[in-house]
């Protein structure tokens, strides 16, 4: 065997070609997986080694950087790529097309939520990847590059991998989901297994899209939060149901077969903070609270930190309403002006937060809640959606005053966003768009891979679905294309929340005055699309 050989590069690709008004050429999903890092780990752990490659980081890097030479230098056994968000649908097809077109004999997969969800139409419509590894993945990815790097062909008993043999499409039937004692002997922040690993510590950040024009350092001041931020491994599983979420536990169910939440112990994620602190990361970010009215893990690990006395910031994104406990114990141990709560209302109908959001609360219980924060003096962000299904232009409305309610009279909401939901294969409403109410154009995946195919399909303004008679008389919004745009209008005049600041949100007009202003900056800079823009996977291929 040859020792110097790389067994398995892991490699993320960005959804790299997007455009939009005010950002005009931008790279979006450029954080990785929370789950990508423990992948390498475990192999290396294993005696494989690996190395993870993220081609926006590549291209930030160096604008040469072609991926496919560059797999010819490491000749890697397995190339194992990240599909987690259906953003990446349509760039990941390319680099693996690019890859197998000059290297057949790579073993080429994929994973993630995405991939998981279409893993039998993936290899049968696109004969690049060889495999689609579905669920959790550290078990099956080790059993794969093992079979691989011993040269054995038959692939079958490798759980959850989905495969390609003798020409037909096998699912196998060995199956593997974490347990808590498997997830804890998982390590997530072994950051130097990332190729340029600092440039992702130091310039990406929330709120993640990368604007081509601007540096490294303009990036990361004038478009995140300016704190470096690392999404932190807490557990997995979700026992809610919001409509539109591929992490329902209906998704869960299908994607990973996990039937409720588990949980990392505490021990662990307090050396995962440590850990990431010594590489410069300086803000924690939670997504992961699946049981908001019973937040007693949260304020055990809170406390462990203080007694631990470590430093760090936190973002913490609320599934519901957090208690006051919880809210307590929140600001005493981040009691920095960097450190915040995401609460998502979704929208100021009651009736509509019922129909969709699992844990329902009243506006009122939401106010209360902010004037707790307010009296503590938390900082807070607070996020609103529209154009959902069952929606009319009346609680449309109240969503509007709702907003405008919270901005006059809590100075700690420093930000308000109102954005858009695209449509997510996998979650309730894309399973069964009839019960919603919606028509939807991406039942399949190379319906994600087509609509990614387009810069101008982008999270900000491409939504995937049609919610017939939304508007009274239609008023021009007869099919996907219109309602979209329909959409974007409300959004321009009501909902913009744009600024120099991504910390904060002013009133809509700031937001369009500002987004006019970049648009300009840009045309008198002349940055228009360039060769070397090309996303970095098709040179030499």
């Amino acid at each position: 065997m040859d020792e110097k050989r790389l067994d398995c590069m892991l490699v993320h690709a960005p959804k790299f070609d997007n455009w939009y008004k005010p950002l005009g050429d931008f790279i979006w999903i450029n954080y990785l997986p929370i789950g990508i890092f423990a992948l390498a780990d475990n192999l290396e752990k294993h005696g494989y080694k690996s190395e993870i490659v993220h081609l926006g980081i590549e291209w930030i890097e160096d604008h040469n950087f072609d991926i496919v030479e560059y797999v010819g230098k490491i000749r890697p056994r397995v190339v194992a790529l990240s599909l987690h968000w259906h953003y990446q649908s349509y760039d990941v097809i390319k680099v693996a097309e690019a890859i197998k077109a000059r290297y057949p004999d790579i073993f080429v997969c994929a994973g993630g939520f995405t991939a998981s969800y279409y893993h039998k139409e993936i290899p049968e419509d696109f004969p690049s990847l060889d495999a689609v590894i579905r669920g959790d993945a550290e078990e099956p990815l080790l059993r794969l590059v093992e079979h691989v790097t011993k040269n054995k062909r038959d692939l079958h008993t490798v759980p959850n991998l989905t495969w390609r043999s003798n020409g037909k499409v096998v699912e196998n039937e060995a199956f593997y989901c974490a347990t808590e004692e498997q997830l804890n002997a998982l390590r997530f922040t072994n950051l130097p297994l990332l190729k340029n690993h600092k440039t992702y510590v130091n310039y990406f950040g929330h709120p993640f899209m990368w604007k081509k024009s601007f540096s490294k350092k303009a990036n990361f001041h004038k478009l995140s939060i300016g704190s470096k931020t690392l999404p932190l491994s807490i557990g997995r599983g979700c026992p809610m149901t919001c409509t539109w979420c591929a992490g329902s536990i209906l998704s869960q169910r299908f994607i990973t077969r996990r039937t409720k939440p588990i949980y990392r112990s505490i021990d662990k994620i307090l050396e995962s903070i440590q850990e990431a602190l010594s590489y410069g990361y300086e803000t924690m970010y939670v997504v992961f609270d699946p049981y908001p009215d019973n937040q007693g893990f949260f304020i055990e690990l809170f406390a462990k930190i203080r007694e631990y006395n470590i430093q760090c910031e936190m973002v913490f994104e609320c599934h519901g309403l957090p208690t006051k406990p919880f809210m307590d114990a929140f600001h005493a141990t981040f009691p920095h002006e960097e450190s915040f709560l995401c609460i998502s209302p979704e929208t100021g109908s009651e009736r509509l937060r019922r129909m969709h959001k699992h844990r329902f609360y009243s506006n009122e219980e939401l106010l209360d809640c902010l004037r707790y924060l307010e009296e503590l003096g938390v900082n807070s962000e607070v996020f609103f959606t529209y154009g959902i299904p069952g929606e009319t232009l009346e609680e449309l409305q109240e969503t509007i005053k709702l907003k405008r309610f919270i901005k006059r009279n809590f100075k700690r909401v420093h930000c308000i966003r109102v954005l858009s939901i695209e449509m997510e294969p996998g979650s309730p409403w894309h399973m069964d768009p009839k019960k919603y109410g919606i028509v939807h154009d991406r039942p399949h995946f190379r319906d994600f891979y087509r609509a990614h195919s387009s810069k101008y399909n982008q999270t900000y303004s491409s939504l995937g679905y049609f919610i017939p008679n939304y508007f009274p008389d239609n008023n021009g919004a007869q099919d996907i294309a219109g309602f979209e745009q329909a959409l974007q209008r409300i959004k321009c005049k009501y909902f913009c929340f744009l600024g120099p600041n991504a910390r904060k949100s002013g009133p809509a007009w700031t937001g369009r005055l500002f987004c006019n202003t970049l648009s300009l900056m840009d045309r008198l800079k002349g940055k228009k699309a360039r060769a070397d823009d090309a996303a970095p996977l098709l040179r030499g291929s």
